[in-house]
């Protein structure tokens, strides 16, 4: 591509693209000297809506990085023909002296960046060169003309942004740990728990365990034992192989380090179920139990994920409960992850029902595009059967142009064929070769 001096790039409702394009040529031109974002201006009377605040999270988030390169925006009306080449005009009107001039054209409306590449061409001639970036493929074309193509460039490994300025892109922001009111039952604390569900005997067994755990505990708003059951060994029978580990790395763990989360009380060495709760200790309680019969799978999934794919770089952030808020709403996703700069929002569930299961994915569809764009994408696991995730996924999939994964309980072992699953989803954002997981 040639030397690039001066940037200018037409701005839509998805920031993505413009950052990806600005990102890459901040990185690449070492002759950059400005960035300029061309928006619409708000037109109430034709119902216009501007794209300025689009741009000022972009210049925002690119000022971070862009050292002495001047950022600068611009307003246009996008009414008509007669209205964009009369603003681009004056927009440009003092730059006839600029050299190596680029205009990006990916965003804004299809008129907006028409009749912008002509007003372009038209005045700046030969210092002028174009380019169109194409989201679905992370490529980015320069127009040659009728001249023989240039080869395009695969950007998916050129860029990389991180969570709060992906969110930033789009006007919205992440609540920090300690501002959050959440669970305390973190990953590192029951890192022992979530490794032996990596086992599948392990995994199995506990979900035959925890129909028997909803009978000693039916109360869901309570954490009081039934009747008959009072001690550790009526809640952990040897019956079930997962007892012993239930009792070391979740139970006695809690009694021990975290005391008014359990529902256990030792006397004399011996360890019963608590037949007495206060109300203060109520909704602690609660805690636990959602923690037990369903709260765990979404930080089982995070860990796995985190083992496999982003400690050996297949993707380049993961997190786990993000908190995120707008001016008017927060909003919390089970866990997210980025490779380069495209975003999976993921959802877990418990739940076995095709309804539910449906409504989580377009939930989590919604929101991953809400808050990173339109080329987002999204995953739910499930622990709906084979038959149901297969009839889900492909109900969703025509829907959704496959922009959603729906994984069920048989995808999620060998857990080497569940990470394989979600790197081949990855594969439309990679280049070469997928990874193959040994």
């Amino acid at each position: 591509m040639k030397t690039i001096e001066h940037l200018y790039l037409t701005v839509g409702t998805d920031p993505v693209s413009n950052y990806v394009v600005a990102d890459f040529f901040l990185k690449s031109q070492e002759s950059l000297k400005t960035i300029h974002f061309i928006h619409s201006a708000e037109d109430a009377v034709n119902n216009i809506q501007s794209t300025e605040p689009f741009a000022i999270h972009l210049k925002s988030v690119l000022d971070k990085k862009a050292g002495n390169v001047q950022i600068l925006l611009h307003g246009i009306r996008i009414k008509d023909s007669f209205s964009i080449h009369t603003d681009v005009r004056n927009l440009l009107s003092d730059s006839q002296n600029l050299k190596n001039v680029h205009l990006d054209y990916s965003g804004g409306t299809k008129e907006m960046a028409f009749h912008s590449y002509e007003m372009f061409k038209d005045f700046f001639g030969s210092h002028i060169s174009f380019s169109y970036y194409d989201s679905r493929r992370n490529r980015l074309k320069e127009y040659s003309g009728i001249e023989e193509p240039v080869e395009s460039v695969f950007l998916g490994d050129k860029v990389e942004i991180d969570f709060a300025d992906l969110f930033e892109l789009h006007g919205y922001g992440i609540i920090p740990a300690e501002e959050q009111s959440g669970s305390v039952f973190s990953v590192e604390f029951f890192k022992e728990f979530l490794d032996a569900l990596q086992e599948q005997s392990n995994f199995e067994d506990y979900l035959k365990w925890l129909e028997y755990f909803f009978d000693v505990y039916p109360d869901s708003k309570k954490m009081v034992p039934a009747a008959g059951k009072a001690q550790l060994s009526d809640l952990l029978p040897p019956e079930f192989p997962i007892s012993k580990i239930l009792e070391k790395t979740v139970f006695l763990k809690i009694c021990k380090e975290m005391p008014d989360y359990s529902v256990l009380e030792e006397q004399n060495g011996e360890y019963y179920l608590k037949t007495e709760v206060s109300n203060k200790q109520t909704d602690k309680l609660a805690e636990t139990r959602k923690y037990m019969v369903g709260r765990w799978f979404e930080k089982y999934v995070y860990l796995v994920l985190r083992e496999n794919l982003f400690e050996k770089g297949l993707i380049s952030s993961l997190d786990l409960n993000i908190m995120i808020q707008s001016a008017t709403k927060n909003f919390e996703m089970d866990a997210a992850m980025i490779k380069g700069y495209a975003f999976f929002g993921i959802s877990c569930t418990t739940d076995k029902t095709q309804s539910l299961c449906k409504s989580k994915g377009f939930e989590i569809l919604h929101r991953t595009k809400q808050i990173a764009g339109d080329d987002s994408k999204a995953i739910l696991v499930t622990f709906m059967n084979g038959e149901n995730t297969a009839e889900v996924g492909a109900d969703l999939g025509d829907l959704l142009e496959d922009r959603l994964l729906v994984l069920g309980r048989e995808d999620l072992f060998p857990k080497e064929k569940f990470c394989q699953k979600i790197i081949d989803f990855l594969m439309p954002v990679s280049s070469g070769e997928v990874p193959i997981l040994r």
